[in-house]
């Protein structure tokens, strides 16, 4: 019994010995090859099976792959990952790899080497190459973005070839994808001021069912304000640019500054004479500011201007903005404005994409009724994946909600709550 355990114990060492920790985050690399399990000479196999990527900033995931080479193997061997359901483009495409392969990148390593980039080529995913030996165990790393989300899973076999190019082992390997967290700057992030003129932010998960995160604390003394707006939408990197006006009608811009612990950088003057405007809306292109006759303005962003003079002179868009109780816009690439009017009817008015700056937007279009129900409307980024733009609905009752978009930033007819007791903010941005 005594020899039992102490045969476990050594050999349970040897294999700890053998294990070093990965630039993966909490993965393993093999230091040194590990002894050969039972498995027939010729044959490879993929450790686990299929391997799991989550698509987002979770990080790369990597499989390892054990090859038990034939004996009187010598020399240099090859390797390759060959994935047999890509669709290679045509003859005289531009594109010059599968589209399954794009927002993903692969590193691989042997028997414990630095990992390095393997290149797809006709014959595969390329490996490093390495000296013949009983048993070889290869690393392959996969990142995918999220932009991957769920494409399909692909499939094929991992070769192994001697020096004249004759397959001497091979077996089964397969990556399946899901969709894991988008990374921070396509996450969305929600601005609430509370009636003590305290800001807060709230950080977007990326994830559809729950939205938000817990909130945290930007700063104290936003109550001045009488106005704010976001530029763009802010985002989970600490990019988005807002832009605030005080009670004497100055306007002051907030750049974002990259860090989201500390998301702006301290304020600059723009200049007075703001209090002519009864709202202001930040699109992609400037801003809109409606003036008490219903009249709305556009401001253009100067490109290279100081952020004291970000704005061209404005530019008359049109009048009869009155009818809306309140405007809203999305932006991802371009803006959309939302804006409800007294009958409670939600209308869209989309980017025209325009050289003119006297017409930012397209004509309106209806979205539905019944929108006066809400005390506040926030068109913000992605909620759920960043392929949509979404809004946020408060009710009387102090209940948040969340309507999914569609890529122009329409929101669809189903909505999901998100949390209770959002009456405690005075404005949602």
């Amino acid at each position: 019994m005594r020899h039992t355990t102490r045969t476990f114990l050594v050999a349970a060492s040897a294999l700890l010995a053998a294990l070093v920790p990965s630039a993966a985050g909490g993965a393993t690399a093999l230091a040194a090859p590990l002894a050969a399990p039972a498995q027939a000479p010729g044959t490879v196999v993929q450790r686990g099976g299929t391997l799991s990527v989550p698509s987002g900033e979770e990080g790369p995931a990597t499989s390892y792959f054990g090859a038990a080479l034939p004996a009187g193997a010598t020399g240099t061997v090859k390797a390759r990952l060959v994935l047999s359901n890509l669709t290679w483009p045509p003859p005289g495409s531009d594109d010059h790899l599968p589209s399954e392969l794009d927002h993903k990148s692969w590193s691989c390593s042997v028997n414990g080497g630095a990992f390095a980039d393997c290149p797809y080529g006709g014959e595969g995913l390329v490996l490093p190459d390495t000296q013949a030996a009983p048993f070889l165990t290869y690393a392959v790393r996969v990142d995918a973005d999220s932009w991957a989300g769920d494409d399909q899973p692909l499939s094929g076999s991992f070769d192994v070839t001697d020096t004249t190019g004759r397959r001497i082992a091979t077996g089964r390997a397969g990556f399946k994808f899901s969709p894991g967290t988008p990374e921070a700057h396509y996450r969305t992030v929600l601005h609430a001021r509370d009636r003590s003129g305290v800001l807060w932010q709230y950080e977007g998960t990326g994830r559809a069912a729950t939205p938000l995160k817990p909130r945290q604390r930007v700063g104290g003394g936003w109550g001045g304000y009488t106005a704010l707006t976001r530029l763009d939408t802010p985002t989970a990197d600490g990019r988005g640019d807002v832009v605030a006006r005080d009670a004497d009608g100055v306007l002051w811009y907030y750049r974002g500054s990259g860090d989201l612990s500390a998301p702006f950088w301290p304020r600059v003057r723009i200049g007075g004479g703001w209090n002519a405007y009864t709202s202001l809306t930040g699109i992609s292109t400037g801003l809109l500011a409606r003036d008490r006759d219903g009249v709305l303005w556009h401001y253009p962003r100067a490109a290279g201007a100081p952020l004291s003079a970000p704005f061209a002179p404005r530019v008359r868009v049109g009048g009869g903005w009155n009818a809306y109780t309140s405007l809203t816009s999305s932006t991802f690439l371009d803006s959309t404005v939302l804006a409800r009017d007294t009958g409670g009817v939600l209308w869209s008015y989309r980017s025209s994409w325009s050289s003119d700056p006297a017409v930012p937007l397209e004509p309106r279009r209806r979205v539905g009724g019944g929108w006066n129900v809400y005390t506040a409307l926030v068109g913000t980024g992605d909620l759920g994946f960043h392929t949509s733009r979404d809004l946020l609905a408060r009710d009387r009752d102090g209940r948040l909600w969340t309507y999914e978009g569609d890529y122009a930033g329409v929101p669809g007819a189903t909505r999901t709550e998100v949390g209770r007791g959002w009456n405690i903010y005075d404005t949602l941005l």
